[in-house]
């Protein structure tokens, strides 16, 4: 009896031995499910991520690594567990850029707690309708000093799969690549790759990227890829930051990014979503009544020395005024300006223009000794940026245009960030370039609303025979990858040849971009004279373009063909479409989400040249949405804007038939009492009530229709 009971218990404990440990964590609609195991015999941790519809349980992240690799100890292996909990997450919160400013952050979130050797480790999960995130925690309270060299991380996806990923910077990352255009999963990428990279697998779109990176932290990327479906966090190379620590540093307790995993069964799902700000901090500005986006006129890419050319400023701030933008920029060495007058100059002349002005500025510093253009050194050190941002904002500046970072490591982290802040407490908005890409700053920090890290409209002047003929797929890839996790500052807008730079857009294409590209801050790239030259709605719709949105939709389109998008900004509608391709593109489709209502149509088109602007101005009115059947010239586009009337509060009909109109439309009360004959087909449409008073008839065979809706719709 005595064997037999010793021999159950050793059985027993085998059998504990050999079970892995669980949890998952389910999106709040409960089709986005994460998996996290702990292994049975090394102890390893691994996630696996599903999507569940209809008890049909597919795989989207299969079984990846997790852990990080601290200097004193690496956190890989051998994990005790030690506790969990979880929490729902429900709050709406508002942003000042984006293609949705009024925004839902809603999850379920588990986080595990481990220890390893006496030490401790948590991992934080969260699973939104949209995604999944994850992030560590080192939850000890310590005042020393501790180092991490690198992560477990990675990322298990199909071979069988396209994917979009840009080429990480060699000299420095500023994430100014093309993307490579959907090249099959199971070949290897003897490059590193930078964030956010794009796939397509077989049932399901994913973009991975990082959001919530702080100062004491790296940027991280991907590392070299072998085809075989696993793709690997790395930290910054040797080379990135002129030779700074890679590895990062941090007392404890200690936070690290989340990583973003953006998921959805359509590529709609990618471009609409906006998990990067979602799992990103809240803003740490109280008052942001100052921060305005807004188009900005630009002269340096049509003139290169015109910065440091008071004739030439001043001539494009006129051509600022008369084109009714808010700002203009001027660029590089404008310290050094001459030919009658210098920036204080400037400044005065703009401001009798009632055109408020940004600053360019080098970043500087030990970690930036590859470009001199001035001015430089007056942005890492924190007084002298404090001292620089005093001056200037008692000059009346508005923001600052800051470049060269050209690193992903902690000390130009956090030299992001402090400038960030100090900005804000000055009232200065800022524009990043030659920087990292997006994470998640705009949420924290409301006065960042712009961000280069794309290859813009300047690499025609530098890049002009390789970028030329990849523009136009070009532009068809950034609405999907990066433009997908913040503000980007393409500088778009080419019109004609005037600047001596052949490009193979149409102008129609590009006066698109301002629509289907997104920044808080849109500079217009191309000459004064190129603008005032283009057809009057063309220059009206420019003009009143917005850089900030109330809702943003992708109506149709594909990575590296076409994309056709649709914003609203308060009443009115916005929908363009680029062709990247090198035949004609025909779009017939409907979209259903415009209020019903009386619209002025305004029109851009393609004509029969490269160079000439179909327009047109018509009056539209919709109860079911918009029909969009556009045909694109080769590497063309479209741009619709629908401006929604204005309607009286009452009106009340009382006249006769022959000045009976067929729509009326009004936010309140229709009253009518007149007679409708045979030939009229009339509709009240009002936001309260329609009320027919005594006298009201309608002849025989006539048609009325009194509805509720109107202007509130």
């Amino acid at each position: 009896m005595k064997k037999q009971l010793l021999l159950l218990v050793f059985c027993f404990c085998i059998s504990l031995k050999i079970t892995a440990q669980s949890w998952s964590v389910a999106s709040p609609d409960t089709k986005i499910r994460a998996t996290i195991t702990l292994t049975p015999d090394d102890r390893k941790l691994v996630y696996t991520v599903d999507y569940v519809e209809n008890e049909t349980v597919d795989n989207i992240v299969g079984t990846s690594e997790l852990g990080v690799r601290r200097a004193d100890e690496l956190f890989i292996g051998n994990f005790n567990f030690e506790g969990s909990s979880t929490r729902s997450i429900d709050e709406n919160y508002q942003k000042t850029t984006g293609k949705k400013l009024s925004l839902r952050n809603n999850a379920n979130e588990l986080q595990l707690n481990f220890s390893l050797n006496g030490k401790l480790l948590n991992v934080i999960f969260r699973a939104y309708n949209d995604g999944v995130a994850f992030r560590y925690v080192f939850p000890e309270t310590s005042g020393a000093e501790y180092y991490v060299v690198g992560e477990n991380t990675t990322f298990q996806l199909p071979v069988d799969g396209k994917a979009w990923i840009q080429n990480y910077g060699t000299y420095g990352p500023v994430y100014e690549n093309l993307y490579r255009n959907g090249i099959d999963m199971n070949q290897s990428i003897w490059n590193h790759s930078g964030f956010p990279a794009l796939f397509k697998t077989p049932k399901f779109w994913l973009l991975l990227t990082e959001s919530d990176l702080q100062d004491n932290f790296y940027g991280s990327h991907i590392d070299v890829y072998y085809g075989n479906g696993t793709y690997r966090l790395v930290p910054p190379i040797w080379e990135d930051g002129n030779g700074y620590a890679f590895y990062a540093k941090s007392s404890l307790p200690w936070v690290m990014p989340w990583r973003v995993i953006i998921i959805g069964k359509e590529n709609k799902n990618i471009v609409e979503s906006d998990l990067v700000s979602h799992v990103s901090q809240p803003s740490t500005i109280a008052d942001v009544s100052w921060i305005k986006p807004g188009l900005t006129g630009w002269s340096w890419w049509s003139s290169l020395d015109s910065p440091t050319d008071f004739v030439k400023t001043r001539n494009f701030i006129d051509f600022t005024a008369e084109f009714k933008l808010p700002y203009f920029l001027v660029d590089v060495s404008w310290n050094t300006m001459t030919n009658g007058g210098n920036i204080d100059d400037i400044i005065n002349y703009a401001n009798t223009k009632n055109v408020k002005l940004w600053l360019w500025y080098n970043s500087g510093g030990p970690t930036n000794p590859f470009f001199n253009d001035q001015p430089r050194d007056l942005m890492h050190i924190r007084d002298t940026r404090r001292a620089e941002f005093a001056r200037i904002k008692n000059l009346g500046i508005k923001g600052v245009k800051i470049d060269y970072f050209q690193s992903d490591k902690q000390e130009v982290i956090k030299l992001y960030l402090d400038i960030l802040k100090d900005a804000a407490e000055y009232q200065l908005m800022v524009n990043f370039h030659g920087s990292t890409v997006p994470k998640g700053w705009e949420r924290t920090y409301p006065n960042l609303v712009a961000m280069e890290a794309v290859k813009g409209a300047e690499a025609y002047l530098f890049d002009g025979d390789n970028f030329r003929p990849n523009a136009p797929a070009h532009h068809t890839i950034l609405p999907f990858t990066r433009n997908v996790i913040g503000v980007m500052d393409y500088t778009p807008v080419i019109i004609g040849e005037g600047r001596g730079v052949v490009h193979y857009t149409t102008d129609v294409h590009e006066i698109a971009l301002l629509n289907n590209f997104e920044s808080g801050q849109t500079h217009l790239v191309d000459r004064a004279q190129s603008y005032l030259g283009l057809p009057a709605i063309a220059q009206n719709i420019i003009q009143g373009f917005p850089t900030t949105w109330d809702e943003t939709h992708l109506v149709d389109g594909f990575p590296g063909t076409h994309v056709i998008m649709a914003r609203r900004k308060g009443d009115n509608w916005y929908i363009s479409g680029i062709n990247g391709l090198e035949t004609d593109k025909a779009v017939n489709l409907n979209f259903g989400l415009i209020t019903a209502g009386e619209y002025t149509m305004q029109k851009l088109k393609d004509g029969d040249t490269p160079r000439d602007i179909v327009t047109s101005e018509t009056d539209f009115t919709t109860q079911v949405g918009l029909n969009i059947n556009e045909t694109m010239k080769p590497y063309g586009g479209f741009l619709i804007v629908l401006t929604k009337k204005n309607c009286i509060k009452d009106y009340t009909i009382t006249t006769g038939n022959d000045t009976l109109k067929d729509l009326y439309l009004v936010s309140d009360t229709i009253s009518s009492s007149v007679k409708i004959n045979s030939s009229r087909n009339v509709t009240y449409d009002a936001g309260k009530s329609v009320t027919l008073l005594s006298g009201f008839e309608a002849s025989p065979g006539a048609t009325f229709k009194a509805q509720i809706g109107g202007c509130q719709n």
